[in-house]
């Protein structure tokens, strides 16, 4: 029997780098260096490939692709069509291939969504993040409001499924917020990832508040913005499926449910994290020294986990835990959580033998992973 897996190709080109992000990207970019990396992406997968005989002999199908970045919309059409080809094009696919690209507002021009379409790209995430101008501002976006609004005209029309993403952070206003996740609805946008915005050190955003020159939303109006859109979302038909994720039933993102239902993926480029042969591993982050290593024939890992038997009984229950399918009660280590009192909190549910987090409760989840963490030994 033909095993399925996933494949996600990172393209760390950006046209400006936003205040808030840590990823591995760069705006000091021309066609040779992309080139070069496209090239280094199959490059790696070739690599990989051959110590692999499951690539070897085509005994795993692959069921989806996810393109992040970093921009990949900053591809173009050409260089697009050399990664797809020396990838995606060399393996066996399932007849229902989710084939997703990660897309700014700014660089997805008509041609550029037909073109993407027409390479057999049938799914897109567009990085709307607001449509608030003061807001676009503060996180350091190079996109304007009607720049994003055309963007996902283009992109509804072109596409049969469209994801959008959005930032919940300073300036932002309740009204204002689910008018913006309505006019995305009814425009045809039938996936939404919302996201709480995060500090990371290093980042102009972080430099900013720890200045004193820019102050986050309270933790409580985040709470209360975040579960106001579970809500609101959930109404407009589009319920929480995954911690950050909200869909129409059956729209949801058959990538990211991989991920937590341990499915294997393979994962090229800098910075990129897969999980492959019973392992993860996370990538090289410079990008200098990510293509060196590649072109130097030298699989470019920073970091592996061989996932022992503790890790594995771990993940068993944390990755559940992340979806609205919860984790099977006898996976759990006993007493490891206090369930009648985490009900009482509305954090999660108990019912079917399976504990679910409410909306709530994925606001609390590290808590609840590190106590799950503690008990695994």
């Amino acid at each position: 029997m033909t095993r399925r897996g996933g494949l996600y190709l990172h393209v760390p080109f950006c046209g400006a780098i936003c205040s808030y992000c840590h990823f591995a990207r760069t705006a000091d970019h021309d066609l040779a260096l992309r080139q070069r990396t496209v090239r280094a992406l199959i490059s790696e997968f070739e690599i990989r490939r051959r110590s692999c005989s499951l690539l070897q002999t085509g005994g795993c199908s692959l069921a989806t692709v996810y393109i992040g970045g970093g921009t990949p919309s900053l591809l173009g059409r050409d260089l697009m069509a050399e990664l797809l080809t020396g990838t995606v094009g060399t393996l066996p696919t399932t007849t229902d291939l989710e084939l997703t690209a990660e897309a700014n507002p700014e660089s997805l021009s008509p041609d550029l969504a037909a073109a993407w379409r027409d390479l057999g790209i049938n799914r897109i995430s567009l990085g709307v993040q607001s449509l608030d101008p003061r807001v676009l501002k503060l996180l350091g976006r190079r996109c304007d409001p009607a720049t994003a609004r055309v963007a996902l005209d283009t992109a509804c029309k072109t596409f049969s499924r469209v994801s959008a993403d959005w930032i919940l952070g300073p300036g932002l206003q309740r009204h204002q917020l689910l008018a913006e996740l309505d006019e995305a609805i009814d425009g045809g946008v039938e996936h939404i990832s919302l996201y709480i915005l995060e500090l990371h050190e290093g980042t102009p955003l972080q430099r900013a508040v720890s200045a004193g020159t820019l102050q986050l939303l309270p933790d409580q109006e985040t709470e209360d913005l975040y579960l106001a859109c579970v809500d609101h979302l959930a109404q407009r038909g589009l319920p929480q499926y995954e911690v950050s994720n909200f869909a129409r039933p059956g729209a949801e993102s058959r990538h990211n449910q991989s991920y937590w239902r341990g499915v294997p993926y393979l994962a090229l480029g800098p910075s990129a994290s897969g999980f492959w042969g019973r392992r993860r591993y996370t990538n090289e982050r410079s990008i200098p020294r990510y293509l060196a290593q590649v072109e130097a024939g030298v699989i470019p890992e920073e970091e592996v986990d061989p996932l022992d038997g503790t890790a594995r009984r771990l993940e068993a229950m944390v990755l559940p835990l992340r979806t609205v399918e919860g984790v099977l009660l006898k996976d759990l280590p006993p007493q490891s959580l206090d369930l009648a009192q985490g009900e009482r909190e509305g954090l999660w549910t108990v019912a079917d033998g399976r504990l679910r987090l409410t909306a709530r409760g994925f606001l609390r989840i590290d808590t609840v992973e590190s106590r799950l963490a503690a008990c695994v030994g």
